[in-house]
Formats: structure tokens, sequence, C-alpha cells
């Protein structure tokens, strides 16, 4: 090969075909076409993700030793079927949840943090051109589905995209081989979560491309003008929700108008004081992992008919620590949420100390859920390709976090 060639070859960087980086795009791919493979796309993610935990099986066991705090999360959601009501149910799907854990750390621990990244990139890009080539929408027309089953399904997969996408964009370090495809798939995910119609979806990717501008200014900062600014910040933030604060009716009416919403919040204000009356008759071990809304329950048939929720599927508390705490109980849930929000923080750090299409885009995904969290439930499910990505976080935020102290 001649050095021109060469050279004209290093300058685009090349996706690692290693069999850890196959194994892992399989993984990744099978939960994120889960929604239109079903169980197929369930199968695929098991069976290559545990073909990469076969590859160095000891590695995979370290790793889950040093991530001992997610892991001992998995193991009480299995542990919660010897008290749960529907004990079979909250075995299986904390088994499933096990594996999930399980597969995520050795994909976190086997690949570079920039190849996980390219590795969502891809996959959430098949993802919104499979959703535009269905061209599924909601029988009342409220909302595009593509190949999900809910409109909000399909804003959270494309506000991903969004994130994955300018990630990769601003990533100098990159070639024209992987920024201009982002480019495309930016402006394809903006189509997909307008379309989708989900205004908690639309609030959240707004505050994140704001939480962008702000990492993108201060890693440009001295590490003392960083903490100055961060200061007066948290000084006007304050000031400013103060303020809000003493016209939030007003506030509060003009975003109902234009979200046609009601003013509980599409009864969400209704579901929380039955879930913190839940927590109350259980506040340690909760009612077992995943074991509130099933069909026979009392309180869940008397809520799915009071929302009329036919289907008796999809639905649960609209915030993430009351419906975990009604299933795990209050200490546990106090742990996922110090871990959550302990990965966040350090991914934030990462990202501000060293910009990379890897630290913006974990830092930009923990900082949606964060916003997210309040109203919606955000982790941790089996078999979810969000799942998966927080565990990544965690465990890239942690090492990131290591390097610089």
């Amino acid at each position: 090969m001649t050095p021109r060639r060469a050279a004209r070859r290093g300058r685009y960087p090349t996706f690692s075909y290693s069999p850890d980086a196959i194994a892992a795009f399989m993984a990744v791919f099978g939960m994120t076409f889960i929604p239109l493979l079903g169980s197929k796309g369930a199968l695929l993610f098991l069976m290559a993700g545990m073909a990469l935990v076969a590859i160095n099986a000891g590695q995979a066991l370290a790793a889950l030793r040093r991530e001992w705090m997610i892991a001992l999360v998995a193991l009480w959601c299995v542990m919660s079927f010897a008290w749960s009501d529907y004990a079979s149910l909250s075995m299986r799907y904390g088994i499933q949840l096990c594996l999930t854990v399980l597969i995520s750390v050795a994909i976190a621990y086997r690949l570079a943090p920039l190849a996980f990244v390219k590795i969502v990139f891809l996959t959430s890009t098949m993802s919104g051109l499979a959703s535009l080539l269905i061209g599924r929408n909601r029988g009342d027309g409220m909302g595009y589905l593509g190949i999900h089953a809910s409109k909000n399904a399909l804003a959270d997969a494309s506000s991903v995209l969004i994130i994955v996408a300018l990630a990769v964009l601003v990533d100098r370090h990159l070639s024209a081989r992987w920024r201009l495809p982002a480019l495309a798939s930016l402006l394809m995910g903006t189509m997909l979560l307008i379309m989708g119609q989900s205004s908690g979806a639309l609030v959240s990717t707004f505050g994140v491309v704001m939480v962008f501008g702000g990492i993108v200014l201060l890693q440009r900062m001295t590490p003392h003008m960083r903490l100055v600014t961060i200061g007066l910040s948290v000084v006007l933030f304050a000031a400013i929700a103060v303020l809000l604060s003493s016209i939030s009716d007003q506030l509060a009416g003009m975003f109902l108008d234009l979200t046609g919403k009601d003013i509980t919040l599409t009864g969400r204000t209704d579901l929380w004081a039955v879930g913190l009356g839940q927590i109350a008759e259980r506040p340690f071990f909760g009612v077992g992992f995943q074991a509130f809304w099933v069909p026979g329950r009392p309180v869940a048939e008397q809520l799915w008919a009071n929302f009329g929720i036919g289907s008796k599927q999809g639905f649960h508390f609209h915030n993430t620590i009351i419906s975990n705490a009604v299933e795990i109980g209050i200490p546990m849930t106090v742990m996922q949420t110090l871990i959550f929000f302990g990965a966040a923080t350090a991914c934030l750090g990462w990202a501000i100390r060293n910009p990379s299409a890897a630290s913006v885009f974990f830092a930009l995904f923990m900082v949606r859920l964060c916003m997210l969290m309040w109203i919606e439930v955000v982790y941790f499910y089996q078999f979810s390709i969000a799942t998966g990505t927080i565990v990544a976080a965690i465990c890239y935020g942690n090492r990131a976090r290591l390097k610089m102290n």
C-alpha cells in the first residue's frame, strides 16, 4: 500500500469488526427492534449478549463485582419473588433484568465508549428509518407510531436519535463518514419527534439541547471559571424558579392549553396519590418487581377502569421513584436513585472536562432521563435499550471519574 493511500485511509476512522463489536451490535440491535420483532428481538439480544459474556466469562464476572451496586439492584428484583403476590412474574422479570444488566455491563467493559456510541447511532438510525418506512399512525390521528406501540415510545426513540446524532456531529475527531450521516439522522429524528406529538419528549429534548450548549460553553473555560459560572448559574436558576413560582398558575394554564392536557397532567396526581398509599402499606419490600400492574389485582383493575385502559398494558405511575418504590420498596429505590444520579453527575463532569461523542452522548442521555423521571418511569426495565444504555453510562461514567481523580 502506498503512503498516500495509507494516509487517505487514515483520515477515516473505521468501525472495529472484532467479535466483541459484532456481538455487541447484534445485542443492541435486538433490543432496539423489540417493538418490531417482539420475542425474536429479545432472543437475538440474549443470544448475542450471552455469546459476548461467554467469550470471556471471567472478565464479565469481574466487571459485575466492580459494578456491584447495579448488580445488587437486579438481584433484589429477583429476590422479590419471595414476598411478591405474583411470585412467578417477579422471578421471571427479575431474571430477565439480571441478564440485561449482565450483558450490558459486559458490553461496556468489552467496548470503548466511542464504539458503544457508534452502535447506538447505527441502530437508532435504522430504527428511525424503519419507523418512516412503516408509516403507521394512531387510530385517532393524534400522533405517529412507526414501529412502536405508542407515540411516547416513538418520541423517546426519536429523542435518543437526536442526542446521539448531535454527539457524533459535533465531535471534530470523527470524519465526514460519520458526521454527514449524523446530520441526516439529526434531521430525521427531529421530524419523527414532531410527528410523535409527545409534549414531554419535546420539552425534555429542548432542555437537553440547552444543556448541550452549556457543556460547550463550560468546556472552553478554565476550572476556576467553570466553578464560578456553575455557582452563578445555580443562583440564577434559583431566582428564576422563585419568579416562575409566583406565576405558576398562569404558566400551567398556558402549557395545558398548548398540550391539551388536563390540570392533573392526564390524571398523574391521582396516580401518585394511589402509589404513595401503596408505598405506605409496604414501605420496605414493596409488592414485588413488576407485580403491581397485573390483571386481577384490585387496585390495578380499578385504575385501568378509571383511566379507560382496556388493554391493561403500557400503564404506570408516571413517576420513576414512586413506581419503583411501590414494587421494590423504599431502601432499594433510594439505592437506585443514588446510582442513577451518581452516573449522571459523572457523565456531566466527563463531558465538560473531556468533550467527545461518547462523553457528550452519555451526559445528554442521562440529563434527559433526569428531566423525565418525575413524570415517566425511565429505569429499570428488562430487555430495554434505555436500561442497557443507563448501565453503560454507569460503567463508563465510573471509569471516567476514576481517571479524573
